[in-house]
């Protein structure tokens, strides 16, 4: 898989790192969206909070090229919501991510858990050309191996939809899910100072 996105010039992040921030003396969970496609495959990771709403990102990315990297979140807890494509084939991948704050003199650790993994499921439209207009609103369907429909968590529709589009926008330059953080009108963008990661972590939790 690594290989076919490599050649295609997919480049998508989907792990989930641990920082430390020294002012406010916590861990947070840093994510990158990231992804695009091509017309024959896809892939695409995008981030909301627990309930599956959208986040605001500490930073967009802007690049000379396509399918890359497009803003940075980061939050003390992350939602990831990972999609593959090949052709009309889809993979999914939800996982929620916490910090395990640890006991005095040990280092914090990464505690994910899996929500939903949805293999092999189909969706007959070609939302990378005649039909791409239907991109974020529709989601593929999963069955079990008995050929039991399998549901997929209610409160993840939205973001899943948006993870579908990324990983069927083809030449991607744009995030799909994450969003812009709201101002502060005493701490514009632009002032002397700059952005405060912090601020934009704690913003995170808040939306």
């Amino acid at each position: 898989m690594e290989r076919r996105l490599q050649e295609a010039g997919v480049i998508c992040q989907p792990e989930v790192s641990l920082q430390y921030q020294t002012l406010a003396k916590r861990s947070v969970l840093r994510g990158v969206e990231s992804g695009g496609a091509t017309k024959e495959i896809g892939r695409y990771v995008t981030f909301c909070d627990e309930g599956g709403e959208p986040i605001p990102w500490l930073q967009p990315i802007d690049s000379v090229a396509v399918n890359g990297r497009h803003a940075v979140v980061i939050a003390p807890a992350l939602v990831s919501v990972e999609v593959f494509r090949v052709r009309n084939t889809y993979e999914v991948l939800i996982v929620r991510h916490n910090v395990v704050q640890p006991a005095e003199g040990r280092r914090a650790r990464i505690e994910p858990r899996v929500l939903f993994r949805g293999r092999q499921g189909y969706l007959p439209l070609d939302l990378t050309g005649d039909e791409k207009s239907m991109a974020g609103q529709i989601v593929p369907e999963f069955f079990s191996k008995a050929g039991e429909h399998i549901g997929i968590p209610a409160e993840f529709g939205k973001v899943l939809r948006a993870a579908v589009r990324g990983a069927t926008c083809a030449g991607c330059t744009h995030q799909h899910y994450l969003t812009a953080p709201k101002v502060n009108n005493n701490n514009k963008a632009g002032t002397s100072d700059g952005p405060i990661p912090i601020s934009a972590g704690e913003h995170a939790v808040a939306v």
